[in-house]
């Protein structure tokens, strides 16, 4: 199945979908506890040309939200070098203080059992959810672009 423009939900689910402000602050404001969860930095293992980072957003210790980031590393010296000192900070404190960075695309997937990104996270945060709603958006900075695949757990 391909990303979709629109996802084929309704009700809360759409709605966490669709926020268009922070996911962390969404968190807070719905469970009042969020931890990032660093899962992964450094070169993505599929192409040394980009720099990954995998963190998994948690409320009251239980997993909510899965997040990839994916910068060419050439990119992550010019405009996104602030990715790299984030430690357990949430992506949301640099995507939504800066008036320079701008949303290009947004897309939505339903995954299931046999696709390798949920198998990949079922992995890491297993599930008993036949499918994971997500979305994958692409961000813009003085030219150079980071995209963000985010998951609902």
């Amino acid at each position: 199945m391909t990303w979709l423009k629109s996802p084929k939900v309704e009700g809360n689910e759409l709605s966490w979908l669709t926020e268009e402000g922070s996911l962390t602050e969404r968190l807070k404001k719905e469970f009042d506890d969020v931890a990032v969860e660093v899962f992964y930095e450094g070169d993505f293992p599929l192409d040394k040309n980009f720099y990954m980072r995998e963190v998994i957003l948690k409320s009251n210790g239980k997993p909510k939200i899965f997040a990839r980031t994916l910068v060419k590393e050439d990119d992550l010296e010019k405009a996104w070098g602030a990715l790299k000192n984030l430690g357990n900070r949430s992506l949301a404190t640099i995507l939504f203080n800066s008036s320079e960075i701008k949303k290009t695309s947004v897309f939505y997937k339903e995954l299931f059992l046999d696709d390798s990104l949920f198998m990949y996270v079922s992995s890491i945060s297993p599930t008993h959810k036949k499918s994971l709603w997500a979305r994958k958006s692409s961000w813009e900075k003085q030219g150079a672009h980071l995209d963000l695949i985010e998951i609902f757990l």
